[in-house]
């Protein structure tokens, strides 16, 4: 048999994220054009400076059901004829909301994106909000909330976030709120969120594609006269971090528990978050990361463990997940602790390589299109970040170093200062969590 030797892999060519073209309308509203040859399926978004701590108490999950029924008719196009204009166009509109920031987006032919831009404003600007569309929203809202805590992994996720901010913070609660704040919204909650939030204001709107230079005329075309005079100002608060704790939430005679090993941490602003993202990639971000390569491959205890970054405008959630066999939760435990203890077994520079290959090979991969060009600025601005920060993201991933990576790891993922949530049953648990060295409180599932 004849093998021939394997082909030479070359090194990746030069990657610059696209350049934008800037300007600012009359009304505050700032606008960020990257032209992309060959993107013929443009890219709009609008982000509005509209953080969940302006929602009223108890009437948490409002900002999702609002953004959701923006597509629902506005002003000038009542009930479906909205739908059917956008349908016109080709076009697909959404919005959506994070901690930090509202966001409607909007993919469309470049052909039509002259007339499809109006439309968008009108969905920003005037939504008609009416009471049957948000109720519809809420149910669709609330059903899929009781959904998510009717699962172990919805359970587990909920509580690792309340257990891991202050119950003060509005971080600590679910972004979209819970099924009891959800069932009580009211048309008037959302025309009076939509009111307070949706302003020039702070707003960015960003427009990726194969657009001609006339778009900057087009955009203040649509948005020019946008106006708010009763738009409010939101906070961007910085949550507290809470003190460790242990809690086994109770599924009496679950046959599998769902993990989670958290710790707060911090935001992409921070100088040490690309050595985390480093050190969380070798430790567990990678399929044969330590955790994954352990405790599913070698022990068959999971059919997978991950650890990842989550991060927020201030400070960020870390955390390990995976769904484990009840029997094996203590020594799953056990050698968790063992592996993220790196007094001797730092990472390596293998590590740290195959990571920084990762991480920086697969950065244009999230760029490589108008939609995701538009989404990552989005994404970056909602954090307060400019767009240059990828750029600075890469550079600090090829500063890496072992002794770095290791450093930050020991430091923000210190076994012994997790939090653990465990979703299962407790009496088989309880014993297995004591012996792993964590004196666990039981609670009852929701």
């Amino acid at each position: 048999m004849t093998t021939l030797p394997r082909p030479a892999i070359a090194p990746a060519p030069a990657w610059t994220f696209p350049a934008a073209e800037r300007a600012a309308l009359a009304n505050g509203a700032e606008v960020a054009v990257y032209p992309l040859p060959g993107q013929y399926v443009a890219s709009v978004g609008v982000l509005l400076d509209a953080p969940l701590s302006s929602e009223p108490a108890g009437r948490e999950g409002v900002a999702t059901v609002t953004s959701a029924a923006l597509i629902e008719g506005t002003a000038d196009h009542p009930g479906g004829s909205f739908a059917e204009a956008i349908e016109d166009e080709g076009a697909v509109l959404g919005g959506g909301v994070d901690f930090s920031t509202t966001q409607v987006l909007l993919d469309v032919p470049v052909s039509h994106l002259t007339r499809a831009l109006p439309l968008l404003a009108e969905a920003v600007i005037s939504p008609a909000l009416t009471d049957a569309a948000v109720a519809r929203h809420a149910a669709q809202l609330a059903a899929g909330l009781d959904q998510q805590l009717a699962t172990g992994p919805g359970i587990a996720a909920r509580a690792l976030r309340a257990a891991l901010l202050d119950p003060a913070s509005r971080e600590s609660r679910p972004r979209s709120g819970d099924p009891a704040s959800v069932r009580a919204l009211t048309g008037a909650d959302a025309r009076a969120h939509h009111a307070r939030t949706a302003g020039p204001r702070g707003a960015l709107i960003v427009v990726a594609g194969d657009v001609a230079p006339s778009v900057l005329a087009d955009v203040e075309a649509a948005f020019g006269s946008w106006a708010n005079p009763a738009q409010v100002t939101g906070e961007h608060t910085r949550p507290r971090s809470a003190r460790p704790a242990a809690i086994i939430i109770d599924r009496p005679g679950a046959v599998q528990a769902d993990l989670r090993l958290g710790w707060a941490t911090i935001d992409r602003s921070d100088p040490r978050w690309t050595d985390l993202q480093i050190a969380t990639n070798a430790l567990g971000g990678a399929y044969l990361s330590r955790l994954n390569k352990v405790l599913r491959e070698e022990r068959g205890f999971t059919y997978g463990i991950s650890l990842v970054n989550g991060p927020m405008r201030h400070g960020g959630l870390s955390y390990a997940q995976g769904a484990f066999r009840t029997e094996v939760v203590g020594d799953a435990l056990a050698l968790a602790r063992e592996l993220l203890t790196l007094d001797a077994a730092p990472i390596t520079p293998d590590e740290v390589a195959r990571a920084r290959d990762y991480l920086t090979g697969t950065t244009p991969l999230r760029f490589a299109t108008a939609a995701g060009v538009t989404g990552g600025v989005l994404s970056l601005a909602g954090a307060g970040l400019p767009a240059s920060f990828v750029a600075e993201q890469v550079a600090g991933y090829a500063r890496a170093t072992p002794e770095r990576a290791t450093a930050v790891a020991a430091e923000l993922l210190d076994p012994d200062a997790a939090t653990l949530v465990l979703v299962g049953d407790a009496d088989a648990l309880v014993d297995q969590v004591s012996r792993a060295g964590y004196d666990a409180e039981v609670r009852p599932a929701p």
